[in-house]
């Protein structure tokens, strides 16, 4: 580790703090701390670093903030994640929050850190931060470069008197800032694995841990968990030692590639529990051809996951259980039927279980779980295996989970009602009905789906004629007028007279924070073409309009000219950055008028700049026709009828979806059939199908 810096008088135990680091402690800009240091004669003198870059003292700092209440906000993760920016300058973000979760493991046994010194605290962190993964860590950074980002952590932990539910919230924000690059297992499905898996109790193994969501569950839902895992990633690896210490494990996790350097080649484990990396073309085919690991035949090239799959039951005990997370083409392809027909051959596959997409990462993939069980010598294989067929249920986890485990649990237990099949959502097969050519496992080809009702099926179709029949009444009375030039003005013009105000905030593509769960919801550009209400969640630093009743919203950036004008129900919402917010003085100019002329086609000219398929509108730049009052009144309440005419299309499109959809189903499934004769149609005959 780095030497501490010391102070003035050669004092090492006192940490220090950069300017930007008082600006986040405090919850301001940088420029403000520049003004505070010019204007109070008692702001702490710097103590080290350079003339263009003091450091502080984080004590005495402090205290004056205090002094001065500038630290009456309450702490938060989103405030003590500000205070993180150094750590994560020196580290590997994975790494970053690690180190901030090993301070707290030192703080909680210690109890206090505040009086120790630098050297102390430096030596006490890197034997945690070090315990687990890879021996070979990262250079830290000095304690005396963090300490404001610490004494947050820890003071957040003493009021929330949760420390390890402190650090799973700060866990959280750190998944929201690195979703794209470590996609997590949610706690949902770990939930649900862990029920799977029958609350497991001794060792629990998990060959690709990640931050060991998996083998965090299982300690906290189990019985006398030992939790083993292994991961690629050091930081990942660093960091699910952590959380598990934090939850009163002792862990063992090991850094490495499980598939080409097993960690734990002797380990049968109580229980598996995997969330693999999918659609590995290169995990070690041609190295590993002739490996013990693949008891029920080599997997090919494509098909990784039967790797990972033989993995975990190689490292499971006799009559121990896998649970696996899997994408739906496991279940069917080609190349891996061998291994599919030998697994349940020999009774190791025992449930096949397909969930809805949207529910974990990747979210457009309808994943699947699979329930394994390793064969114990001498026992007779299991004859049947449960498909449950939850893909087409909703996105919601604790249906899926009800759902799941009312098919599981009676036939984990071998009740008899466990055989009952369950209409449209599950269904027990025998092992041979499912040893044909293909081998295909997917629930949906065994398990006949949940009949829609079609009793409302002619009131539905009612009214969707009786919406498309409004829509003609929506539309205004017009005539044609007589050609000739007409005055125009510019919303420039507007607000130089004062008749118009142009409000909005600075457009930023990245911030320092990102929404919290508790983010206020403002109006996105997409809300403004939609109709919808609020959607976009604001960042705790993000700055908004607030709008009221007669405000025009209209998108900065825009793929078909839109605006939309602030009903009195909407007063108070917010407008996000991506948003122009234009707020007319009523007794000059009419709001349905000038979002009328704003959802023109001509907007397009007024454009700063294509991007691709959109463009960034300069609104200034728009020209309305120069009218009286009473004549943009006319206007308004033409454009107003127009606005309706789209909402009433809008619906008319997506009820008449919804019957088409109904209308198909139930003619595919045999519910409905045609009463219409056939009129031969074009290019076909009666006859074709026969």
């Amino acid at each position: 580790m780095a030497a501490s810096a010391a102070g003035p008088d050669g004092d090492t135990t006192r940490g220090t703090v950069s300017s930007a680091e008082i600006a986040r402690l405090a919850g301001v800009g940088r420029a403000a701390v520049s003004n505070w240091r010019r204007r109070h004669d008692d702001f702490p003198r710097p103590v080290g670093g350079t003339d263009t870059s003091p450091s502080f003292d984080l004590t005495e700092i402090r205290a004056w903030l205090e002094r001065q209440g500038k630290l009456d906000r309450p702490l938060s993760v989103e405030s003590v994640w500000q205070l993180m920016e150094t750590v994560r300058g020196h580290l590997d973000i994975a790494d970053a929050v690690a180190f901030v979760g090993a301070a707290l493991l030192v703080a909680t046994a210690s109890g206090d850190v505040t009086d120790m010194s630098d050297a102390e605290l430096d030596e006490r962190i890197r034997l945690v931060f070090t315990r687990t993964g890879s021996p070979d860590a990262p250079d830290l950074p000095s304690v005396h470069s963090f300490r404001s980002t610490l004494t947050g952590i820890a003071d957040l932990a003493r009021a929330d008197e949760d420390t390890p539910g402190t650090f799973e919230r700060f866990y959280q924000r750190f998944l929201m800032s690195v979703s794209r690059q470590y996609p997590a297992s949610p706690p949902e499905l770990a939930d649900l694995m862990v029920d799977l898996a029958d609350r497991p109790g001794g060792t629990v193994f998990d060959p690709a841990c990640g931050a060991a969501t998996l083998l965090r569950t299982a300690l906290l839902r189990g019985r006398d968990v030992h939790p083993v895992g292994q991961e690629l990633s050091p930081g990942l690896a660093r960091l699910g030692g952590i959380r598990l210490a934090l939850a009163g494990a002792d862990p063992h996790i090991q850094t490495g590639d499980s598939l080409r350097a097993d960690a734990f080649p002797g380990l049968l484990a109580d229980t598996v529990l995997v969330n693999p990396p999918f659609n590995q073309r290169d995990w070690g085919m041609a190295e590993l051809e002739f490996d013990a690991r693949w008891e029920y035949g080599l997997p090919a090239k494509g098909d990784s996951e039967l790797a990972w799959i033989q993995h975990a039951l190689a490292h499971t005990r006799p009559g121990g259980r896998v649970v696996a997370v899997l994408p739906p083409g496991v279940a069917s392809r080609r190349t891996g039927r061998r291994i599919r027909a030998e697994l349940l051959r020999r009774g190791a596959l025992r449930a096949v279980i397909a969930l809805p997409a949207g529910l974990a990462p990747p979210m457009g993939v309808p994943l699947m779980l699979w329930v394994l069980r390793r064969p114990v010598e001498g026992e007779p294989a299991p004859s049947a295996v449960l498909l449950v067929e939850a893909a087409h249920a909703e996105p919601d986890w604790p249906r899926v989970r009800d759902l799941v485990l009312a098919a599981y649990e009676p036939f984990a237990s071998g009740r008899t009602d466990g055989a009952a099949p369950g209409p449209g959502r599950w269904r027990v097969l025998p092992v041979v009905d499912l040893l044909s050519e293909e081998v295909d496992l997917t629930p949906s080809r065994y398990v006949t789906r949940t009949e829609h009702d079609f009793s409302g099926l002619t009131r539905e179709r009612n009214a969707l004629a009786s919406l498309a029949a409004r829509l003609p009444d929506l539309l205004p009375e017009v005539e044609e007028a007589a050609a000739g030039s007409q005055a125009t003005v510019t919303i420039n013009d507007l607000m130089r007279r004062g008749q118009l105000e142009l409000l909005h905030t600075p457009h930023r593509k990245r911030r320092d924070s990102e929404p919290g769960p508790d983010a206020p919801l403002a109006f996105s550009g997409a809300d403004v073409v939609s109709g919808d209400p609020p959607s976009h969640p604001l960042p705790d630093d993000a700055e908004a309009v607030r709008v009221r009743e007669g405000d025009v919203l209209v998108p900065r950036v825009l793929t078909r000219p839109a605006a939309r004008v602030v009903t009195a129900a909407e007063t108070g919402a917010l407008a996000a950055g991506s948003v122009f917010v234009l707020r007319p003085d009523p007794a000059a100019l009419d709001p349905w008028f000038l979002a009328g002329v704003l959802s023109g086609s001509e907007v397009a000219r007024y454009s700063s700049g294509s991007l691709r398929r959109s463009f960034a509108l300069d609104v200034r730049k728009v020209e309305l026709p120069r009218l009286p009052l009473p004549e943009q009144q006319a206007y308004g309440a033409a454009f107003r009828r127009l606005a309706a005419f789209r909402r009433g299309l809008a619906e008319v499109a997506r009820t008449g979806e919804e019957v088409g959809r109904t209308l198909t189903d139930g003619l595919i499934q045999g519910a409905l059939r045609p009463t219409e004769p056939s009129t031969g149609g074009t290019g076909g005959t009666d006859t074709d199908l026969e």
